[in-house]
């Protein structure tokens, strides 16, 4: 990501391969640095219009109410097509979470189903793709079942098949932003609707949430889930193995906190750069015990040296201002979307807080462009979706939008 000011003006360029998105002051800074890349690069002259498709993501934005919002249904749908039956596409209306949270899957020694048969890696590497981009609720299962990818059978076949079948009834849903959080009363829970608590000052724009559940993979290592909130939607998230065997709850809930506790330094660095202050990180933590031993300064906890070095990390970000910690009740704690299977109840609840569903708003702006206003068939609307995709689909591209407005 570069930067650049030039006379008043401001210039913010991010780059992905020979793909580029420009963030700028207005309409003369655009066209000024538009000029520039043309003296050195052929560039269409109806390039350096509002984003719309980048990558596989369509991107919408709504200039008067400040909104952005991201999906990927394109891919979605060319993944279900790809790997699930007619059959199978009809019942995924009934696949309402991803994976079943009592269903344990087997770690094989060689390989039971051919790629002949199914295409396991394929179909686990666009999934983490769109889990990457638009679909964190679907991180933790698809990690999950990404641990078995040299030797999978037909019960992990079976699993990905229902992710799929969940990506596909829920195609529509995706990531939405906004400019000015909501009004919210001061008994608002944990779970707000702009990611910022109602009591923040405004100077704490991200709020990070930090879980892991305790040694529930084969190998005894805990998963470790975070996501990072502003604006109202999700910014940054992961959802990954721990390197370690951790002894305890409180050793794991540490471990995951330093994965976190990583994340929101950089991101106020990078936040930093963009020109926006952002004060102390804070971090929602589940644990007691692990918020206790990152709290009081820089001690020594005999039960904790065998992790001493990552504690000591914690101590310093929290001695120094960087990092704070907060108690979070499991019930609110965000980032347990991301550690393990759910329930539908819990995890739909959970997804809920960080999901935004296209379904209803899209259809119509689709519908009205199309047809003046006329009710939109599902095949009508993916084939304009495909076409834009492949209008704007061009590697040289260069694609705008003004960060004052949105």
């Amino acid at each position: 990501m570069w930067k650049r000011e030039r006379n008043g003006k401001v210039w913010h360029v991010a780059s992905y391969v020979d793909d580029c998105t420009v963030a700028c002051t207005d309409d003369e800074a655009r066209d000024e640095l538009m000029a520039e890349m043309r003296k050195k690069f052929e560039i269409k002259a109806d390039e350096g219009g509002p984003i719309e498709y980048l990558l596989g993501i369509l991107i919408s934005q709504n200039l008067e109410s400040g909104t952005v919002t991201m999906t990927q249904e394109l891919a979605a749908t060319k993944l279900a097509d790809a790997f699930l039956t007619d059959e199978e596409k009809l019942s995924a209306v009934k696949v309402r979470h991803p994976m079943l949270h009592s269903v344990e899957l087997p770690r094989l020694k060689e390989r039971e189903v051919p790629d002949s048969k199914f295409r396991y890696l394929s179909a686990i590497g666009s999934l983490l793709y769109i889990s990457g981009c638009t679909r964190p609720d679907i991180a933790a299962a698809t990690g999950m079942l990404a641990r078995h990818g040299a030797t999978p059978g037909e019960k992990h076949v079976k699993a990905v098949k229902r992710l799929i079948q969940y990506v596909y009834n829920t195609r529509k849903y995706g990531i939405k932003y906004s400019r000015k959080a909501e009004e919210v009363e001061k008994d608002t829970p944990k779970l707000y609707g702009q990611g910022r608590h109602p009591l923040d000052n405004g100077h704490n724009h991200m709020t990070v949430f930090a879980d892991s559940d305790y040694g529930a993979d084969f190998s005894r290592r805990s998963t470790q889930g975070c996501v990072v909130m502003m604006n109202g939607g999700p910014i940054a998230w992961s959802s990954v193995l721990g390197k370690t065997i951790c002894c305890s709850t409180a050793e794991a809930e540490v471990m995951a906190a330093v994965s976190a506790a990583k994340e929101a330094v950089h991101l106020k660095l990078l936040l930093g750069e963009l020109g926006v202050e952002q004060k102390e990180m804070v971090i929602q933590e589940d644990n007691q015990a692990c918020i206790a031993q990152v709290k009081g300064g820089l001690r020594y906890i005999r039960k904790a040296k065998h992790y001493s070095v990552a504690l000591r990390f914690l101590q310093r970000l929290v001695l120094n201002g960087d990092v704070g910690f907060a108690y979070c009740d499991t019930n609110s704690q965000l980032a347990d979307l991301f550690t393990k299977p759910l329930d539908e109840q819990k995890f739909n609840f959970f997804a809920s807080q960080i999901m935004y569903n296209s379904d209803v708003e899209s259809s119509h702006s689709t519908a009205c462009l199309l047809n003046g206003g006329t009710q939109n068939s599902e095949a009508t609307r993916l084939d304009f979706i495909t076409k834009r995709a492949e209008e704007i689909n061009d590697p040289d591209e260069i694609m705008t939008r003004h960060f004052d407005d949105v």
